[in-house]
C-alpha cells in the first residue's frame, strides 16, 4: 500500500497576496496612446481613476494622473494640462510623451468652462471631461440613473450619500469596489448626455450630465490586447 498524501498546507495570507501581485504584474496591459489625466480636485477624481487603473490592470506608463493642487479654476486645469502635455514631447523630460491630455472639470463654473473649452479646443490633444454639477454626479451614476438635477456640488454630494453611497466622503473613500461598475457608469452618461447634445447644450449648461464616459472610452478602446 502507498503511504497516505500529507495534507497541503493551507496558503498564508502573504503568500496568497504575493502570488496575487505576481498574477496581476503578468496581466498588466497598455494603451496604444499615453494619456495624461488632469483632475481639478486633489481627492475624489484622482483617487477614482487611480482605482480606476488598478481594475483594468493598466501600466503605470498608460496613465498618468495629476491632481489641481489648489489650481482648480477651469482654465488653471487646462493649462496645466497643456503645460504637462508639451513639457512630455521635450527631449529633456526623461519620459514617453502625452498624446492625450483630459481635462476632469465641474461644470458649476458655468461660463469659466467655456473659456476652458475654447484654450483646449485650440491645443493639440487636449479634451475635457465635464461633469455637471460636479464629479460626484459621475460616481452616482454607478449605482443608479438619475437625471434630476441639482442646485450645488453639495446637494448633490447629499443625493450620492442618501441614493448610493452612504459613506461617501472626499479624500479618505475607496473606489475599488465603485470602479467595478464603470460600464455601467458610462452606459447611463452617455444616454442622458444625448439628450443634451440633441439639444445643442454643452455638458456645463446640462444638469445633470457628466461627459467622464468619453474619457472612458477612448482610453477602454485604445488598450491593447495581450
Amino acid at each position: 500500500m502507498s503511504k497516505a498524501q500529507k495534507p497541503t498546507k493551507p496558503q498564508s495570507k502573504a503568500v496568497q497576496h504575493l502570488l496575487t501581485q505576481l498574477q496581476r504584474k503578468r496581466e498588466t496591459r497598455e494603451t496604444a496612446k499615453r494619456y495624461l489625466i488632469v483632475c481639478e480636485d486633489d481627492q475624489s477624481a484622482p483617487n477614482y481613476f487611480e482605482a480606476l487603473k488598478r481594475f483594468l490592470n493598466l501600466s503605470a506608463t498608460s496613465i498618468k494622473v495629476v491632481p489641481s493642487r489648489g489650481r482648480s479654476q477651469p482654465i488653471q486645469v487646462v493649462t496645466k494640462a497643456i503645460e504637462l502635455k508639451d513639457l512630455s514631447m521635450s527631449p529633456e523630460s526623461g519620459t514617453e510623451p502625452f498624446e492625450r491630455a483630459w481635462c476632469v472639470i465641474d461644470g458649476d463654473y458655468g461660463p469659466k468652462v467655456k473659456q476652458a473649452r475654447d484654450v483646449a479646443d485650440q491645443s493639440d490633444g487636449i479634451k475635457l471631461a465635464v461633469s455637471t454639477m460636479c464629479f460626484e454626479y459621475w460616481i452616482l451614476l454607478h449605482g443608479k440613473e438619475n437625471g434630476t438635477p441639482t442646485a450645488s456640488c453639495d446637494e448633490t454630494l447629499k443625493t450620492l450619500k442618501k441614493e448610493y453611497l452612504p459613506n461617501y466622503s472626499k479624500g479618505g473613500f475607496s473606489f475599488d469596489e465603485v470602479v467595478r461598475s464603470y460600464r455601467e457608469a458610462s452606459q447611463r452618461a452617455k444616454k442622458l448626455r444625448m439628450a443634451g447634445i440633441r439639444r445643442g447644450s454643452l455638458a456645463e449648461d446640462q444638469n445633470p450630465c457628466s461627459e467622464v464616459y468619453l474619457l472612458i472610452e477612448e482610453v477602454c478602446g485604445d488598450i491593447r490586447e495581450t
